[in-house]
């Protein structure tokens, strides 16, 4: 199991109804993986907004922008979701 911590800025935030979230997952999880987590467990809104493409974020790793959704995460990692025009 990883833990990934997650940071929910700007409208995230709005939709999430919070800023900061840990999540526990497989060993081997992607970034889709978190995804669809956050989706279960916070916003269903989110995670359908972002996988369908109605909702656009700038999503970082650890500080890198990232935008493919195979990324495999790692234990430790911090996933950060904020408007495009926040930046990181």
């Amino acid at each position: 199991m990883i833990r990934v911590k997650t940071v929910f800025l700007a409208r995230a935030g709005d939709i999430v109804g919070k800023h900061f979230h840990e999540f526990t997952l497989p060993e081997g999880s992607t970034l889709k993986d978190l995804i669809r987590e956050i989706g279960e467990k916070l916003s269903k809104r989110l995670h359908e907004g972002v996988i369908n493409g109605r909702l656009i974020f700038s999503i970082f790793v650890n500080g890198k922008p990232l935008d493919e959704f195979n990324y495999k995460l790692k234990d430790g990692d911090r996933v950060v979701f904020t408007t495009p025009e926040m930046g990181g």
